[in-house]
């Protein structure tokens, strides 16, 4: 089975590197229209990020995965921490991909296994099983002195029958205790898989092996639970019930030790369940970094927010992903991209802010260098559909300038990604507009990137030289009348236009 499911993961892989990607969980139902940014850099479509990077085992290892990208803003030594535990995961390849394996077929939830453990369990009383022990050890006492001839039969018999109508009394609350144990049990397999998995594996990382004595202590005591859940079974078996019971109150003294297991573990579930979420979400970055080995892991460094050279997409194929360099670090200031329709503009700041979310992850980034400090992103790059059901597109733009201002306004450094905005109304206005959006948000501690055709908002760069940067890309026009991007970032304000050329060529046709 082991192996069967590792020959899916492979074939899986290789399916998914060669575009097919109906492979794999992508959790288009993440998509969240109102968030900061996910929905602007397709964070959660097929073939997006999360669906390169999600090869949980756990529904919980998911929703950590999912967080860790929708919070990018985090302590720096946890970042670290991250960063450190996928580098040693990368080299255990073995361990890495049971793992993943393991929800190959189907994704596991430790959801029973929380709500079963954590469910009210009465413990019997103390003296009970006192009573029990000294009743237990009378009755075989009393045996044995039947055969050695000390004792009538109905002596030994009558205890016997004595203890097993006790036994009965107990029935209801054993049955009860039993039944929340066995789904305890079984929903706990994927904790055991997972813990199998990394027995006797020594791991480079502290943190990892942090993670990994709860993962360990957390399988002790499911085998525990296991071994007096499997004893209990057996009251299945009305022969072995009958005597058990009869002579050793097996029933009471389990469902005793069941009590105990659920009342001394109570306190460790959230730590076991953390624990496991974790390794299996840090697992996921760690194979995707596995699976896109020209990425690097980037520098956290408090002077910088974000300096990079060779910065691309890091899901455009390394063959054909064309880098630049990028330095963003000075707050109050705002880059103005300018250029031609399908020249690159809304994929360089896509890749800014994907690459800014996967450095906070502790993931890898596509650049050749990459130095940042955690920082929070908002975008405004399209109106989803979502915002558009109850208003005009220009009042859903307008909604989510208004958020990024009520966010930006606490005076947290933001990076800001917009493209194109107030798109919803005419040129005049649109220019005019975008001055006032950009003049009032340059007031607080924002370092923007804006992607427009407006080449006349190339002017504020000279009316504001402190706040504002031009930037542009750029296209050729071939012999043939063919355009050539060369998608790489210049200085200045483009003057090159290709609206009227892509529309003649389609009309042409």
């Amino acid at each position: 089975n082991k192996y069967s499911l590792l020959r899916d993961l492979y074939i899986s892989e290789i399916q998914f590197a060669s575009g097919d990607y109906n492979n794999f969980r992508y959790c288009n139902d993440f998509n969240d229209y109102e968030h900061n940014y996910s929905y602007d850099l397709d964070i959660f479509e097929k073939g997006a990020i999360f669906h390169h990077m999600n090869r949980c085992a756990t529904i919980e290892g998911e929703l950590l995965l999912k967080n860790l990208i929708l919070n990018p803003k985090r302590d720096v030594n946890t970042i670290k921490e991250y960063q450190s535990a996928i580098k040693d995961l990368i080299s255990f390849r073995d361990i890495s991909e049971n793992i993943a394996s393991l929800g190959i077929k189907k994704i596991s939830s430790l959801k029973d296994f929380v709500d079963n453990a954590l469910s009210d369990v009465k413990l019997i009383s103390k003296s009970t099983i006192v009573l029990s022990y000294i009743s237990v050890t009378v009755t075989l006492c009393c045996l044995i002195g039947y055969f050695l001839g000390i004792f009538p039969s109905f002596v030994p018999f009558g205890m016997f029958i004595l203890q097993f109508i006790v036994s009965s009394l107990y029935s209801k609350y054993i049955i009860s205790t039993y039944v929340k144990a066995n789904k305890t049990n079984n929903a706990s397999l994927i904790y055991y898989n997972i813990a199998n998995t990394i027995n006797n594996i020594k791991f480079n990382d502290s943190y990892l092996q942090s993670i990994q004595v709860d993962i360990q202590e957390m399988s002790t005591e499911l085998q525990k639970l296991s071994k007096i859940n499997n004893e209990l079974d057996q009251r299945n078996n009305g022969i072995i019930n009958l005597i058990t019971n009869g002579f050793l109150l097996r029933d009471i003294i389990l469902t005793y030790k069941l009590g105990l297991w659920f009342r001394d573990n109570k306190q460790n579930i959230p730590k076991w369940v953390s624990a496991t979420s974790t390794l299996d979400a840090l697992n996921s970055i760690s194979i995707f970094a596995f699976n896109h080995d020209d990425l690097i892991f980037p520098t956290i460094d408090s002077s910088h927010i974000l300096t990079a050279t060779d910065m691309g997409h890091p899901l455009i194929n390394k063959n054909k992903r064309i880098g630049n360099n990028i330095s963003l670090n000075k707050t109050k200031t705002f880059a103005i991209i300018t250029g031609a329709n399908m020249a690159g503009k809304s994929t360089f700041m896509r890749a800014i802010g994907v690459n800014m979310v996967l450095a906070s992850m502790g993931a890898p980034v596509a650049a050749s260098s990459f130095v940042f400090f955690p920082t929070n992103i908002f975008s405004s790059m399209r109106t989803s559909d979502k915002l558009l059901e109850s208003s005009s597109y220009f009042h859903a733009e307008l909604q989510r300038l208004q958020k990024i201002k009520t966010a930006i306004q606490t005076n947290e450094t933001y990076i800001l990604l917009l493209d194109e905005i107030l798109k919803g109304t005419n040129s005049i206005d649109k220019l005019n507009g975008s001055k006032m959006v950009l003049n009032k948000f340059i007031q607080f501690n924002v370092i923007g990137i804006l992607a427009t055709h407006d080449v006349a908002l190339g002017e504020l760069a000279t009316e504001h030289k402190e706040s504002f940067i031009n930037y542009y890309f750029d296209f050729n026009i071939d012999e043939s009348g063919n355009m050539i991007f060369d998608y790489q970032l210049k200085n200045g304000v483009s003057s090159n236009m290709n609206a009227t050329i892509l529309l003649k060529q389609i009309l042409d046709k």
